[in-house]
């Protein structure tokens, strides 16, 4: 009782400062360091081409192609040889490109939506700016009279020209509600314009002269999430190639049907050649079409073309195609003599943006590339970089017992990757199952339970609600449950004693408008394989992109930059706190480090939350996306920037952040300190070197004056710190001498 006494004596007449008032004000522990692996691929993802010449007249194919950032490449397709290639700053590549009249050469970006001008004679790549603002991507460029050139935009299905003369002019909206003008074909003399609109299904016929519009799509198939998608007026017909790779022919003016019932894989169609026939891909055979008969025909021989067609041009009167976006293919085919020949493009490989990253339980780092679906490991201990081969765009990973379960777009199919065996196309990672027929495009969220394992995801183009599919790894049977909360897709899950819970988005397929207000909890039982119950943890939110168990065995979720902790157990939300940093999409994470520390991915930000006071350190304020952990609490993500419009560009980076080292692994998380039974009252805290006080007392190991003496030091030593103040170290102590 006198040593007792005379330590709390001494630390008040000491008159040591006080600590500060708020938990986010006590000392912090250090920030960290940030490691830079650099670009981890270069691939090739070629849009499309246009055929067209160079100033001189040599026959040329200008294609626009993904990259950090996007880049026109400029290639002789008679001699193959690489050109010229030219920098769209600003850009991560571009889905339209043609030549006017005068010889220019015009490019549509993303996520910028600006028109690029390539003047063939300076070789360089001009940024005009965009032609209606408030858009991310740019689509079908087409020439038109006296350098004028015609696009599309998404995300307010706008069409609109540029010439140099007349610069942008904005054509409106070319259907109201609408997100997508896919493409677009002109019919320059008469002044007549064609949009095709997804996802709602339109081709709008526009009159240049007069603005005035009016759907020429048949009636029956508008709705239809089988919407137009490429168009081309040759020969006075209108080509209409459908999403689903369907095609139509059309009369221009009355939207008549003149065929129907066959498919076009390639980007579009030639134009007329012989007089007679205009060429497409089908599959990967080459195809034609005889305007005088309106009869789609195989090409005789057949001519295999192996993929789809991706620029068409004539050069001599020989047919050439850019085949395929990923690997350089090209074709040529002599219609007079009916010869062929497949052969390879040097286009330059480009570093692209990375899509996901994942920490592998091999212990190497997987990074999948946008759009190309490339993937590569990076082994940390060496940087060395492998590059595997092309899966898919991967929107989401899973790791289980040492395979690798992947979710692909666009096809909804989900695979499975044994790393113990070499990888190869089509075999090793294996596709499983697709769930494309279901109504899903992306497979994004998994979770394991019971033997089964569960997969999340998000609807097609122009759907709304996603579904929970389950897949037997014993059996290699799956069911899929459609909208298990109505018109939401399913983006984020854990499965937790049996019960498996789903978070939710509002957002529909590509093209839609939400039907739903706010996003939803909901859990599913295993055992009986039905939903129980859903909830709003976060009311208003559109999107809980992620739900983890907390270190306080709570379970933590993130819904439009609001975090949320709820008790399982009686499903109720304990806190809500806002964070410095707005929703950003699906790639916002949660992850449980072994320092017992929440990390946050969110809005390109990195945070640390302390799991007793819920006070967040913003570790990064910028180029943190798409984050994954590894088994020793490393964060690896890829690189990004924000520009004016909001859009990420710069992502072919991968980094890794490692947390301060922890001095106490498995902290006491205690709300308050308490020796022995004896609870002080004073609220439970870390350190900077990741200890909690609670972790310091240990009062497990001393007991009586021992204890005591033990505890008045470290209390004294948290007081001189300052991470307590002398009136909580009293309060200790009076529970030590409680406990004692």
């Amino acid at each position: 009782m006198r040593l007792t006494t005379i330590l709390l004596s001494a630390l008040l007449i000491a008159g040591v400062a006080a600590a500060p008032a708020s938990a986010q004000d006590e000392p912090q522990p250090p920030i960290g360091s940030v490691t830079d692996f650099g670009v981890q691929s270069t691939a090739l993802t070629v849009f499309e081409g246009h055929f067209g010449t160079d100033r001189t007249g040599r026959p040329v194919v200008y294609s626009v192609q993904m990259g950090t950032p996007g880049v026109v490449a400029v290639v002789d397709p008679v001699t193959r040889e690489h050109l010229h290639t030219a920098t769209m700053a600003g850009s991560s590549g571009a889905w339209g490109i043609t030549q006017a009249g005068d010889g220019t050469v015009y490019a549509g970006s993303y996520p910028n939506a600006h028109v690029y001008r390539y003047d063939p004679d300076s070789g360089e790549a001009v940024d005009l700016g965009a032609p209606v603002a408030g858009q991310t991507v740019l689509y079908g460029f087409q020439p038109g009279k006296d350098g004028k050139i015609y696009g599309g935009t998404y995300p307010d299905a706008h069409a609109f020209s540029y010439s140099p003369a007349e610069g942008f002019r904005d054509l409106g909206t070319m259907a109201e509600g609408q997100q997508y003008v896919m493409d677009v074909a002109v019919d320059a003399e008469r002044e007549v314009l064609w949009a095709a609109v997804g996802t709602g299904g339109h081709v709008i016929r526009m009159d240049l002269k007069t603005g005035e519009k009016r759907d020429i799509w048949p009636e029956a198939l508008r709705g239809d999430p089988n919407y137009p998608y490429d168009l081309n007026l040759v020969g006075g017909k209108l080509f209409v190639k459908r999403s689903k790779l369907q095609a139509m022919v059309l009369d221009p003016d009355s939207g008549a049907i003149l065929a129907e019932n066959f498919v076009i894989s390639s980007r579009g169609t030639t134009r007329v050649a012989d007089g007679k026939y205009v060429y497409f891909t089908s599959g990967t055979a080459l195809w034609r079409y005889d305007l005088t008969t309106d009869t789609p025909e195989a090409v005789p021989g057949p001519v295999a073309s192996g993929g789809p067609g991706v620029g068409w041009g004539f050069v001599n009167g020989r047919l050439y195609a850019l085949i395929g976006n990923y690997f350089g293919d090209a074709l040529s085919y002599d219609p007079a003599t009916g010869a062929s020949e497949r052969f390879k493009l040097p286009f330059p490989a480009q570093p692209i943006d990375i899509n996901n990253v994942s920490a592998g339980q091999d212990g190497k780092i997987y990074t999948n590339l946008y759009i190309n679906g490339n993937v590569a490991t990076l082994d940390p201990a060496t940087g060395k970089v492998t590059e595997l081969g092309r899966v898919a765009q991967t929107d989401g990973w899973f790791w289980h017992e040492g395979k690798m379960y992947l979710g692909t777009y666009p096809n909804g199919g989900v695979m499975v990757y044994d790393p113990a065996q070499p990888f190869k196309s089509g075999t090793n990672p294996a596709e499983l199952f697709r769930l494309i027929g279901d109504g899903q495009n992306r497979p994004q969220a998994f979770a394991t339970g019971g033997g089964k394992l569960y997969i999340g995801s998000t609807p097609d183009y122009g759907l709304w609600g996603g579904a929970l599919t389950t897949y037997d790894y014993a059996t290699g049977e799956h069911t899929v449950l459609r909208a298990p909360v109505a018109d939401q897709g399913v983006i984020s899950m854990l499965v937790r004693d049996g019960t498996l819970w789903g978070g939710t988005t509002v957002n529909g397929g590509g093209g839609t408008t939400p039907k739903a207000k706010e996003a939803k909890l909901f859990t599913y039982d295993l055992a009986t394989g039905t939903k129980k119950s859903e909830l709003t943890p976060v009311p208003g939110a559109s999107s809980i992109t992620s739900i983890v168990e907390g270190p306080d065995g709570l379970i933590w979720g993130l819904a439009d930059g609001v975090l949320f902790i709820l008790d399982p157990g009686s499903s109720t939300v304990q806190q809500r706190v806002e964070l410095p940093a707005a929703y950003s999409g699906v790639q916002d994470e949660l992850h449980v480090n072994p320092d017992e520390h929440v990390y946050a991915s969110i809005d390109g930000k990195l945070l640390r939350i302390d799991p007793l006071s819920k006070a967040v350190t913003v570790l990064r304020g910028s180029g943190t996306y798409r984050s994954t952990q590894d088994a020793a609490g490393n964060l690896w993500f890829r690189s990004g920037t924000k520009d004016a419009s909001n859009a990420v560009q710069g992502g072919a980076r991968l980094l890794r952040y490692a947390p301060p080292a922890d001095a106490c692994p498995g902290s006491d998380l205690s709300p308050h300190v308490v020796v022995k039974s004896a609870d002080s009252g004073v609220r439970n805290r870390y350190r900077p070197d990741g200890c909690t006080i609670e972790d310091l007392i240990q009062d497990e190991k001393y007991a009586g004056r021992e204890l005591t003496r033990h505890v008045a030091q470290v209390v004294a030593g948290l007081v001189a710190a300052r991470a307590i103040t002398a009136v909580e170290a009293a309060k200790i102590l009076r529970a030590t001498r409680d406990a004692s």
